[in-house]
């Protein structure tokens, strides 16, 4: 993992934190721990958290998500982060 998906890593959690406004510290996530379910270990985000959480991947990255997107990218810090690393290196350069 390269320097730029862990700043993301590091973003994503604060994001998560303080947007869906969480009893627990960004440092208490887990980059593999699961955000949803409800079984031991997940951080239990619903599906309205789910959403929300869209919408701030979207615009605080500015990469597209859509369902399909979501259920297979969603599944961890890690995960997610991998996505938006790919889809921004992907884009083209600015400037």
């Amino acid at each position: 993992m390269d320097q730029r998906q862990q700043d993301i890593m590091s973003r994503l959690k604060a994001l998560i934190v303080e947007r869906l406004d969480l009893a627990i510290t960004a440092d208490e996530i887990g980059d593999d721990q699961p955000l949803f379910g409800s079984e031991e270990g997940s951080i239990g985000l619903d599906s309205v958290e789910a959403l929300e959480l869209a919408i701030v991947v979207e615009v605080e990255f500015a990469v597209p998500i859509d369902e399909e997107t979501a259920v297979k990218h969603f599944y961890s810090v890690a995960t997610l982060s991998a996505y938006i690393s790919e889809l921004l290196d992907a884009q083209p350069a600015t400037g």
